[in-house]
């Protein structure tokens, strides 16, 4: 039964539509009905109907606004226009908002209602049909990246004992690689964390994920050359596949094959992606050690601009370990310029220390361990002496270091972390904790495994609970409860990324003796189950 709400502000005219039509019998179930714009879109948020029959011409919001606002929050829901004649004409001018029907109040009969609701039925039940067979695609296409990484990723980190029976299952899964020769080829997405954040994709990683598997396929398949795996969110596995041939060089076609992956992907993702080319092998054993030939290029690329084809048989540079103790004198200087809050210094210190790396080629591994231990610098000195400080020094930060492969874009997001932290402390000193905000954090980061409430907290920095509900929300804009709740999850998550404690054990260190009431937060406050955060840090690793 689909759903429906009017909108109208003649009440005669909703009483008159409520029993003067047999909604039941024509699939319908009217669940709400509002008087002006205004009320209809916020029931309309509420209720969620399938199809809204609203008047045009009301107070407080009228029909076409009212559209233009379900529009954007609700794009599919279907909407009749009651109009008038001396409107009809202007009802007509929203062809733009892709109203389903249009309805003359005074004329309007039965039948041409029922001829209404019946053609916007079946254009709703089109809608689910083609939603449910997209869900169904995008569910079969996931089961089949799922089994493809872990094969593959077994293929990449075992010794292959079986050939015979992982054959077997590269055949269950499509995968022909029955020809003579193999050469393997990673690919990496470029900027990925900005590739993320673009309106194109909205942090739907499937999507890239089912873009870039289509993309190689089909080009893969054109030139009947190998095949494609996801190895993770942002890299792929290319296994070329071949036999071998006088009259054609090998590596000259895979050079054009991949010249035209390159162009298509940057046309679908609008960003580049980065080619590594391993030795040619003579046999599926062989993969395990040319993908770790591979990974030493990486050093290479840290060092390159993006959207380059590097070859391991050209492979010549020579790279350095930096010196910890360089390391550790460099932290203390930059502590205590954070401590005085100075943003040229700081910024001299990172420029410094980038010049430093780029001059010494310093592997890129110990570049990423320093510029985490800069971070976590500055988030336990926000932690110390500023509240808000989540905005600015979001939880998937570090997480995301692992997706940079090049040491400009490192440079670049780091440089522009530390420039919005320092702005925000230097903004104002609204921000900075009261010694009572001190003493607050202080006993709730010392008691997370204790039942903490508002009324103990209160009691510990001498107030009574009204007082101190109010005073909190004057000094952080936000009330206790919430406080409590991020940081306790902020706990569980670098608890999860840390270490190996089961995901019982960090419930009940951080306050939540019932694991499945704490699941269901962590998931409302990180969208995604403790088991699928640890399994995210782990495997944004190439």
């Amino acid at each position: 039964m689909l759903t429906v709400m009017l909108v109208d502000d003649e009440v005669n005219v909703i009483e008159g539509l409520k029993v003067s039509v047999e909604w039941e019998k024509h699939g319908f179930r009217i669940i709400g009905t509002a008087y002006n714009g205004e009320e209809g879109f916020t029931k309309a948020m509420e209720y969620k109907p399938d199809l809204i029959i609203t008047d045009i011409t009301m107070n407080k919001m009228n029909g076409i606004e009212l559209a233009e606002r379900i529009r954007e929050k609700q794009p599919e829901v279907s909407i009749i226009f009651l109009t008038c004649h001396k409107d009809f004409n202007f009802a007509r001018k929203a062809v733009n908002l892709n109203i389903d029907e249009y309805l003359i109040k005074d004329t309007m009969t039965r039948e041409e209602i029922y001829a209404a609701l019946a053609k916007i039925k079946v254009g709703i039940e089109e809608r689910q049909k083609k939603k449910k067979a997209k869900e169904l695609t995008i569910e079969l296409n996931r089961n089949r990246c799922q089994l493809s990484e872990i094969l593959i990723n077994e293929l990449l980190k075992k010794e292959l004992v079986d050939i015979h029976s992982f054959e077997r299952r590269l055949n269950i899964y499509n995968y022909n690689l029955s020809k003579q020769k193999y050469i393997l080829s990673l690919l990496t997405i470029d900027r990925y964390i900005d590739l993320l954040k673009s309106n194109t994709f909205n942090k739907e990683e499937e999507l890239i994920q089912f873009a870039v598997i289509n993309v190689v396929e089909e080009i893969l398949k054109k030139y009947d050359i190998g095949e494609v795996f996801p190895k993770s969110e942002n890299s792929y596995v290319i296994i070329f596949n071949y036999n071998p041939n006088l009259k054609i060089s090998m590596d000259e076609k895979i050079a054009v094959v991949l010249k035209e992956i390159q162009s298509c992907v940057k046309e679908v993702l609008k960003t580049t992606c980065t080619a590594y080319i391993g030795r040619q092998l003579g046999s599926m054993h062989e993969l395990k050690s040319a993908y770790e030939d591979i990974l030493s290029l990486k050093n290479n690329r840290f060092y390159m601009q993006d959207g380059l084809v590097l070859y391991y048989s050209k492979s010549e540079a020579k790279f350095s370990n930096i010196d910890f103790h360089y390391v550790n004198d460099l932290l203390k200087e930059f502590d205590h310029h954070l401590d005085n809050r100075n943003l040229e210094l700081l910024t001299h210190l990172e420029y410094l220390f980038f010049e430093k790396v780029k001059k010494e080629n310093i592997f890129a591994v110990d570049v990423k361990l320093v510029i985490e231990r800069f971070v976590n610098s500055l988030k336990k000195y926000l932690q110390k002496n500023v509240f808000m400080y989540q905005p600015v020094l979001p939880d998937s930060y570090l997480n995301q270091l692992s997706y940079m492969d090049s040491v400009h874009e490192l440079n670049e997001t780091f440089h522009n972390f530390l420039k919005s932290v320092l702005e925000i402390l230097n903004k104002n000193a609204a921000f900075t904790c009261t010694p009572e905000m001190k003493k607050i954090i202080h006993y709730v980061t010392e008691n997370l495994q204790e039942e903490i409430s508002l009324d103990t907290v209160a009691a510990y920095v001498n107030m009574n609970s009204s007082y101190f509900s109010r005073y909190f929300k004057s000094k952080t804009g936000g009330n206790f409860v919430d406080f409590l709740t991020n940081m306790r999850m902020d706990k569980a998550k670098e608890l999860l990324a840390d270490t190996d404690l089961s995901i019982e054990e960090i419930s009940i260190m951080v306050g939540h003796v019932n694991k499945a009431y704490f699941t269901k937060v962590f998931k409302k406050v990180t969208g995604s189950n403790p088991g699928e955060f640890r399994k995210k840090r782990y495997s944004r690793r190439i």
